[in-house]
Order: C-alpha cells, then sequence, then structure tokens
C-alpha cells in the first residue's frame, strides 16, 4: 500500500509550481500520505525558466516543519554536463531522497521546439537514449522520474510510448536500474485518463518482468488540488503487478 506521495513542487523553490508551503504543509496534515517535497534543481537549463534554487535557503525555510510524515528530497534534472554539480550538491545538503529526471535532450521537452524536423521515432528514442547516457554516466540518485514524461508534451498524433516502438532501450533502462538496486517511479500525472495509466502499465509491466520490484509512487503536484492524484491508480498498477512501494528519508530506502 502507498503511503508517501514522493514527488511534489511548491514555489518559490520550483518556479513552476503554483502552491506554498503553507498550502502543501495544511494538505499534509489532513492527509493519510506523508509529503516528500523534491524541489527542481536543473543545472545549465536550456528552458525559459529558472529550475535552480538555493538549498541553503530551502532547509532553513523548511527544515521547521520536516519530521517522519514531511521530508525535504530534490528532483535533479540530468544532463551529462552537470554531473559534477549534481554530485557536489548532494554531497552538501541534507536531502532525504533524491528523484533523477529528464526534461532536456539538447532542447526541452516541454517546448514544441524540440520536436522540430523529428520523427516521433526519433524523438523518443533521442529521449530514452539521454535517460540510459545519463544512468551510466550519473547514477547517485534513489528514483528514476516520470519514465512517460515526453508523452506529455509530444506533438505527435499519438503521443503514447510503446513498449513494442521502444524495448531495446526501455530494457536497457530497466536492467540498469534493477542492477544497481535503484527504483523506478509511478509518476501519476497522466493517469487520470485510461490511455495514460494502460501506457504506464505496459511499461510497468516490462520492468517487472525483466525482475523490477522496487518503485517509488509520486504525483509531481505543482498544484494543491493535484496532491496524491490518482494514488488509487497507482495501486492498481502496484497490485497487478506485485511491486513494492518504497520512500527515502535520510537517502535510506524505507519499505512500505
Amino acid at each position: 500500500m502507498i503511503s508517501f506521495d514522493t514527488h511534489i513542487h511548491t514555489y518559490p523553490f520550483s518556479q513552476d509550481a503554483h502552491q506554498s508551503l503553507r498550502d502543501v504543509v495544511g494538505k499534509n496534515a489532513a492527509s493519510r500520505y506523508g509529503f516528500v517535497i523534491t524541489e527542481h534543481m536543473d543545472y545549465n537549463y536550456v528552458g525559459k525558466m529558472n529550475f535552480e534554487f538555493q538549498p541553503e535557503e530551502y532547509f532553513k525555510q523548511y527544515s521547521p516543519y520536516r519530521n517522519d510524515h514531511f521530508l525535504l528530497g530534490v528532483e535533479m534534472g540530468l544532463q551529462p554536463d552537470n554531473f559534477a554539480k549534481i554530485a557536489k550538491a548532494l554531497a552538501a545538503y541534507p536531502f532525504d531522497m533524491v528523484i533523477g529526471s529528464v526534461h532536456t535532450v539538447g532542447g526541452d521537452i516541454a517546448h514544441k521546439e524540440y520536436y522540430d524536423k523529428l520523427t516521433k521515432t526519433e524523438a523518443y528514442t533521442n529521449y530514452l537514449v539521454r535517460i540510459l547516457e545519463c544512468l551510466e554516466g550519473f547514477h547517485d540518485f534513489d528514483t528514476l522520474g516520470h519514465i512517460d514524461y515526453i508523452c506529455r508534451y509530444s506533438p505527435f498524433d499519438d503521443p503514447e510510448l510503446h513498449v513494442s516502438e521502444h524495448k531495446a532501450a526501455l530494457v536497457a533502462i530497466f536492467n540498469f536500474l534493477i542492477d544497481h538496486n535503484m527504483c523506478l517511479e509511478i509518476n501519476t500525472r497522466r493517469l487520470d485518463t485510461q490511455v495514460g495509466f494502460d501506457t504506464l502499465n505496459e511499461i510497468m509491466r516490462l520492468y517487472a518482468f525483466l525482475g523490477g520490484r522496487l518503485v517509488t509512487v509520486g504525483s509531481d503536484a505543482h498544484k494543491v488540488e493535484n496532491l496524491s492524484k490518482n494514488f488509487d491508480k497507482a495501486e492498481k498498477i502496484i497490485a497487478e503487478h506485485g511491486f513494492t512501494p518504497v520512500y527515502f528519508k535520510e537517502r535510506k530506502r524505507i519499505e512500505l
């Protein structure tokens, strides 16, 4: 059973968030779930927003609220040229949990310009190759975030990431996670549609087939109404494939 929402953003530390610390703390008090705050830290970000924050200020403002059910993490944006900066930050600050995510592949995946002059196969292959490249270059993080991220912004008629079309790349990514005892995130952002659910369930089925067991579950909430949204759908995926949902405190894995 899920007991933690492990992917949450707040303003001002995540510039694209529309909920405050007060909003999230208030929701946490009334929620059956614990929360892990995971602010964006994308060094050398190529997009239009600033996704870096000052960890000193983050911990200064948020640490008074930190407890067993309200933890402080980070979502690190993975790019080959920022591994050293990420390592330095993780060594310097006491994050409870670290999500590793790919948001850019030369360009920002969230912007339509990324897809210019690319076929769907090229765009999705580049994305998955970048994930594997980042894993092989740096894997001092706890869970791989939103494997289906590209589907959110894809301009193609069929935006879904199909296992049948990218099985080899997904197998390589999942085998790396399994071999290194890392987790895969069930990101619930797209689970409110049947096609979004089916796509992620198909991907998670492959992860389970390869021997993947460890998952984190995160709403990726940027607004208070989306905190722990679609967790009932995530429970179905977990039950179907026999996954073990976990969270992290002081970078130590806690199985639920």
